[in-house]
């Protein structure tokens, strides 16, 4: 068998039985997040609660995993949401080497079922698993989490763990894997429910792909033709000798002069790293510099990342000064938020004061509290956390002094927390995740804050820019109204959390001139697809397809799997090619590795199936086929009719929005209020989906 491996585990942690089932009938799922959300719909109920024993967690990886594919160790994890409304199907999206591992260990698909009455963990080797007691792991942070069960099994194993948030059953709780790789989704709430610590891959098998050739043909491609840098941005930061352009946006940031300052054997300089030269291209994404400035150059010991990925946009560091004077060995390696922990910690931490360099205070109070965060395994629900504290701490922590006690506000390290003690950080992560203390109530997740504090918090809380949700149900946006209009906005509407789409954002942030980028774009969906950034029009049936295009191209990630941080290559770095990239290479790929037909058209339709699956279940969930009023109700800062389609401004107008959702239900074949039809969905073989939302009143 090509591809996949044919074959999912099932543990059952009620009976601690471990066993083994074909995962076949899953195959035109592709994998990934289209075969985990198949397997919710088949055994988990809509309306189940999240934390009862009948709710369900599933890992599943796609036929690309392991395929040394670049950016291919992606790992998709389903359960139901206990943080946004009506606990619909989520999807956390988790790098590192957990996908590879998986695949090694001989499975498509490990479904998680039932609840532990005492702490334990699941250790899988191949083709084999076993539920082992934790009880001396409980309550400890995933560091020494991931050092016990080391020790306890295999050098080398890949631990998926929770920390103390997750026992503590924290809505905003993820799991963590290689120390820093973030699952979120709540899923370290589900994980402590059913009193599962952790979860361990080692696996020593390979995987089997149909035209071997064929694959490393693509890869030489991809590295040599098409790839960026980190979100695929194609122009660097700074001029080089090769490029033509260049954007200080963009995260290509590796350029002569830069170095890894703290790698062993002393600083190595980042150079140029052309198009055509795919044994540099670790060397352009310097994530740690991008992230937190220049202080951070000195302080870099290396990039780091994911499974089969040579983008490599974890930035580690070491801070030596850190142990001794805030007592934490500050070495430390994340991207994207969780590398910015200073989101939370500056939230409570003031003044603090610099070391050793100038910045370093600021650069050693953010990796703090991304160590305390990861340790604890508090999810940060894409900036949502660090808005709610400083939407609850703003004029002089007016909200926050009537949600807690005035002996719980007392007892806080004000002083210390306002003279720059980082240390000071300790208690307010655990009041955070203290279900004795008023502070966790604010970790439930927007939503729930909001139904908690009506009055205190309410509409004004879940409509507000400051907070950034793009919706009222409690997703987070992610790369929103601000990129590319109505287009970035409708990528986010389809889920039950904040999007996780980066397919649209590769694309504006790229680097590239608008004008390039406009006519690459224009010539594959339409005239007046992407618009100027800041100076917007108003919708049309080209950005509709844009739209579906990012959406799309994220679920295909998600589920083949690939990093949708990087893919897809609509872009290329090379001036020669017109700087076009190869919409085609996915489809390449998925027939190298299974030796079956496939087509761009073939792949879009089996996405496609994923996607109007998961529509069906957002309906079972929320009860209604009324979408455009209940689930893709955007939050009120997103409009602004006057100004709206102003030079300048990144508001839309409310008519337009409703004109911009008839037009992106249209691309799916669903009704006026956004839900599946039955020709629909029996176009892409879900005639049962069908059956049962008639059988619900609930068919569109």
């Amino acid at each position: 068998m090509y591809g996949w491996t044919g074959k999912l585990l099932r543990v059952n942690l009620t009976t601690k039985a471990c066993t083994v089932e074909s995962s076949e009938k899953y195959f035109k799922y592709i994998g990934g997040k289209g075969m985990a959300n198949r397997i919710m719909y088949d055994e988990v109920p809509a309306g189940t609660d999240p934390v009862a024993v009948e709710n369900k967690i599933v890992f599943a990886i796609g036929p690309n995993t392991g395929s040394n594919a670049p950016c291919s160790g992606r790992t998709d994890i389903a359960t139901l949401s206990c943080f946004t409304e009506n606990n619909a199907i989520v999807d956390a999206h988790m790098g590192g080497d957990t996908a590879v591992m998986m695949k090694g260990c001989g499975f498509d698909a490990v479904i998680i079922e039932g609840a532990s009455e005492t702490p334990c963990y699941i250790y899988v080797t191949d083709n084999a698993a076993e539920v082992r007691d934790a009880s001396h792991i409980w309550g400890k942070g995933n560091r020494e989490t991931t050092a016990l069960i080391t020790k306890e099994t295999t050098a080398g194993v890949n631990v998926v763990s929770i920390g103390p948030a997750g026992e503590n059953l924290v809505n905003l709780s993820c799991v963590i894997t290689g120390i820093a790789h973030c699952g979120g989704a709540g899923l370290g709430k589900i994980f402590g429910s059913k009193k599962c610590k952790a979860i361990a891959f080692y696996g020593t098998q390979g995987m089997q792909v149909a035209d071997p050739k064929k694959v490393m043909e693509l890869n030489d491609y991809v590295m040599k033709d098409l790839i960026g840098s980190n979100n695929n941005h194609v122009i660097p930061t700074v001029m080089q000798s090769w490029s033509e352009y260049s954007n200080k946006s963009s995260r290509w940031t590796g350029h002569p002069g830069l170095t890894w300052g703290a790698a062993e054997g002393g600083p190595i300089d980042t150079g140029e790293s052309a198009p055509g030269q795919p044994t540099l291209v670790g060397y352009r994404c310097q994530k740690a510099y991008k992230d937190h400035g220049a202080v951070a150059e000195q302080y870099t010991v290396k990039m780091t990342g994911c499974a089969t990925c040579p983008i490599r946009c974890y930035g580690s560091v070491y801070i030596p000064q850190m142990e001794k004077t805030w007592g934490v060995v500050g070495a430390h390696a994340n991207t994207c938020l969780g590398n910015r922990g200073s989101s939370i910690g500056t939230t409570f931490i003031k003044n603090v004061k610099d070391v050793e360099t100038e910045g370093d205070g600021a650069l050693m109070l953010s990796i703090y509290a991304a160590i305390k965060s990861d340790d604890l395994g508090l999810w940060d629900n894409y900036g949502e956390l660090a808005a709610t504290l400083g939407y609850v701490m703003a004029d002089d922590h007016k909200i926050l002094k009537q949600i807690l006690t005035e002996e719980e506000y007392n007892a806080l390290p004000w002083d210390r927390a306002n003279n720059g003690d980082v240390n000071a950080l300790d208690d307010f992560y655990a009041a955070l995740i203290n279900p004795n203390h008023n502070m966790y109530k604010l970790t439930q997740g927007a939503y729930y804050v909001a139904k908690t504090f009506p009055e205190l918090m309410g509409d004004a809380y879940l409509n507000s820019k400051a907070l950034g949700l793009w919706g009222v149900m409690g997703g987070k946006k992610h790369h929103s109204s601000e990129t590319a209009a109505q287009v970035g906005l409708l990528t986010n509407v389809l889920y039950n959390r904040d999007g996780m789409c980066h397919t649209i954002v590769n694309i504006t942030g790229s680097g590239l001139p608008y004008e390039i980028q406009r006519n690459i774009i224009e010539d594959i969906f339409g005239e007046g697809a992407l618009d100027k950034p800041s100076n917007y029009t108003k919708m049309n049936e080209s950005k509709a397809k844009f739209a579906k295009f990012g959406v799309m191209r994220q679920v295909l990630h998600d589920s083949f799997t690939l990093c949708n941080w990087v893919w897809p290559m609509t872009f290329s770095p090379r001036k020669e090619r017109g700087y076009r990239g190869d919409l085609s290479v996915e489809a390449q790929y998925m027939a190298a590795i299974t030796g079956e037909d496939w087509t761009e058209e073939s792949l879009d339709h089996a996405v496609e199936r994923d996607i109007q699956l998961h529509r069906a279940m957002t309906i079972m969930a929320y009860k209604t086929t009324d979408m455009r009023n209940t689930h893709d109700v955007v939050a009120e800062w997103v409009y602004n009719d006057e100004k709206a389609y102003t030079e300048g401004n990144t508001y839309l107008s409310r008519a337009d929005w409703q004109d911009a959702l008839t037009m992106f239900y249209n691309q799916f074949g669903w009704n006026e209020n956004g839900a599946p039809t039955r020709a629909t969905l029996e176009k892409f073989d879900l005639k049962d989906v069908a059956d049962d939302l008639e059988a619900l009143g609930l068919l569109g």
